[in-house]
């Protein structure tokens, strides 16, 4: 496959991957509880949000690939960092919930019995989870990627900052 091909199709379907990790676990809830005997149309917001959520953070995801397309130095840093951010996601998108529903279950009957609608919260659990996905794979990847030497000190003088004294201490030139 060409470089071109890649670049043009490569983006769209991570974005597409992203939305199904999204969604993945609502449907994997929405899967339960219709088998459990509790399916209805009440169970439907929680594939909405995360149907909303994820094709948001796949646009949002899909322009940040392309736009690594276009400033990486090495082509292999981006593609490690979409894969991170793509596993942080999975995991955060699957434990996070679990962890919040397990770990705060009394809460979440009291907030149900006042009526709160429960697409809320997890809306804010998967949001988490989306937000620590993007920040991991921008992250990742403006750490892989080299930056500018230009203000690193090579035996005790910035490389690349001029010095206001340069008129009064001329180089040294090198012995003959």
């Amino acid at each position: 496959m060409r470089r071109q091909v890649a670049d043009l199709v490569a983006p769209p379907v991570y974005a597409a991957v992203d939305l199904l990790v999204v969604l993945a676990p609502a449907v994997a809830v929405k899967l339960a509880a219709d088998r459990g005997g509790m399916g209805d149309t009440k169970g439907l917001d929680v594939l909405v949000v995360s149907g909303i959520l994820g094709g948001v953070h796949a646009v949002v995801a899909g322009a940040r690939l392309r736009s690594e397309e276009r400033t990486a130095v090495r082509r292999a840093d981006m593609w490690i960092a979409a894969v991170d951010a793509l596993v942080v996601l999975a995991l955060a998108a699957t434990i996070l919930p679990l962890v919040v529903l397990w770990g705060f279950a009394d809460e979440h009957a009291s907030f149900a019995d006042r009526g709160y609608p429960f697409g809320l919260l997890w809306g804010g659990v998967q949001g988490v989870a989306v937000v620590l996905a993007e920040a991991t794979g921008r992250f990742v990847f403006w750490w892989l990627e080299p930056h500018p030497r230009s203000r690193f000190r090579v035996r005790g003088h910035l490389v690349g900052v001029r010095s206001p004294w340069r008129h009064i201490h001329p180089p040294r030139q090198p012995p003959a």
